[in-house]
């Protein structure tokens, strides 16, 4: 990386496999509030040079389309060995840029490599299949292909399995990427490209750009209205999402989402009350609540609330919290947070106030309405409200009634009552006896409703990255002719 004028780094863009340098007036600050204090700087990419990146991704396409599976097979194993020889790197970067903890970034980088190797192992199950034909003659093929040049968006907040992920699998499946990187965590995500192509990459099949926030809007246009992209992937908040996905709309650009959650935990008469408080603790702070699958919710049957919200009022009191990524995020939360307060709830546990500049009292709340912002907004924070449910048809009311449907989690002893509840929840995965934020490399990983639509993951996101395409094989042609 070249240095700016104060002696700090500058991360470039990646485009065709060739790094360039920004200029003093094409960069910005990348400030770390572990370290307080700019770590380094980043390009930002204007709508020339993404439609460049694009342009690259489109002619790396041509050759990387006709790879055999065996070949993408290796090099994602490669890769995910590479990540792992690279994981103290990859961690420290983490906390540098998104000020999480350890744990979480080492989290981070070993459902990357998990992920990275069940994708490698189902993309020979991309299979076509012979439908029937109606003439005798006629032989009909239906074949995968790769759908062609995407764009990729991944969010900061769980920076590695998700740039990975997004990356890979498209990758996996024969596509070509366009990576717009984080503002926020420029740096990890160019480095998880840069290892790619230490594996064996072929440069310009993933090139790398990452934007200033004012110039966000006008290059992600420009590059989903480019004719050589075919698809995209968003991972990040239901506004932007929406922003996207009416651009995509309007180019006519299909696009896989996944977007913010309001995750409600269940927990029933008959669980284990004490575990199920941990569960529903650590879903709700753990990384600050900066996850979209963070338990925002927690319905408890009113015969067991009252001793179930001693245990976990005595769970909340006593989880530490962790920094949250930046001032910014952190008064969003609060502004929620005191929104309700001021419109009549109650704190059992903590109050919204900062304990530091990014870092908010983990809290949960009595008394939501529907007046208030927390009701159907995320708070994206160490924050959870209480509600209490009649009887398990109640508590699936409560549960679905939010825009959101990404995650939800049961705590019951009763398979049948958790599985038929299952049944009635408008989310896309439904865990019992466990904490909301739950994900794993074979799993189908996607929402509903106001959570997007699509799902990644192993074969499932192999799918999303490719189309079928049919060929007949006709002796004497159609009969009308």
């Amino acid at each position: 990386m070249s240095q700016t004028t104060d002696n700090l780094p500058i991360v470039p863009l990646l485009i065709g496999g060739v790094e360039t340098a920004g200029s003093q007036s094409e960069i910005f600050p990348v400030y770390s509030y572990a370290q307080n204090k700019n770590v380094y700087h980043a390009e930002s990419a204007n709508v020339e040079i993404a439609k460049a990146a694009v342009d690259a991704a489109a002619v790396a396409f041509k050759t990387w389309k006709n790879t055999s599976a065996r070949h993408r097979r290796e090099i994602l194993l490669r890769y995910a060995d590479l990540l792992q020889s690279h994981a103290d790197e990859l961690v420290a970067i983490q906390i540098a840029e998104t000020s999480a903890a350890a744990l979480w970034a080492k989290k981070n980088v070993q459902l990357a490599i998990g992920l990275i190797q069940e994708t490698a192992a189902c993309i020979t199950s991309l299979k076509g299949e012979i439908p029937q034909s109606e003439s005798s003659d006629v032989l009909p093929l239906a074949f995968t292909v790769p759908i062609g040049p995407v764009l990729v968006i991944a969010p900061w907040n769980s920076p590695i399995i998700l740039g990975a992920r997004n990356i890979a699998t498209a990758v996996a499946a024969g596509c070509s990427v366009v990576f717009k990187a984080s503002e926020n965590c420029p740096k990890l995500h160019h480095m998880l490209v840069k290892i790619f192509e230490e594996a064996g990459l072929p440069k310009g099949v993933v090139n790398v750009i990452q934007v200033n926030r004012e110039k966000a809007a006008e290059v992600t246009e420009a590059v989903i209205a480019h004719p050589a992209i075919r698809k995209v992937e968003f991972v990040g908040s239901a506004t932007v999402g929406r922003m996207i996905g009416q651009v995509c709309a309007k180019h006519l650009k299909p696009i896989l989402m996944e977007l913010g959650g309001k995750g409600p935990a269940i927990v029933l008469d008959d669980a284990d009350l004490s575990v199920a408080a941990k569960r529903c603790v650590a879903g709700a702070f753990l990384h600050h609540g900066q996850l979209c699958f963070s338990t925002e919710r927690i319905i408890v049957l009113e015969s067991v609330a009252a001793e179930f919200q001693q245990h976990l009022i005595k769970e909340a009191e006593n989880f530490t919290v962790t920094d949250g990524v930046s001032p910014r995020i952190v008064e969003a939360c609060q502004e929620k947070l005191l929104d309700a307060k001021q419109k009549g709830a109650t704190f059992i546990v903590g109050k919204p106030e900062m304990m530091d500049a990014t870092k908010l009292h983990p809290t949960i709340l009595l008394g939501l309405t529907k007046d208030m912002l927390l009701w159907n907004e995320e708070s994206f924070g160490p924050s959870a409200a209480l509600f209490i449910a009649r009887d398990d048809q109640h508590a699936i009311e409560l549960a679905n009634d939010s825009k959101f449907g990404l995650n939800a989690a049961i705590h019951t002893k009763d398979f049948n009552r958790a599985w038929l509840m299952t049944r009635e929840l408008d989310f896309g995965q439904v865990h019992t006896n466990n904490m909301t934020p739950h994900d794993e490399p074979t799993f189908p990983i996607g929402g509903v409703k106001g959570s997007g639509w699509g799902r990644n993951n192993a074969i499932f996101g192999l799918r999303e990255f490719s189309e079928t395409r049919l060929m007949t094989w006709s002796l004497e042609g159609s009969k009308f002719v």
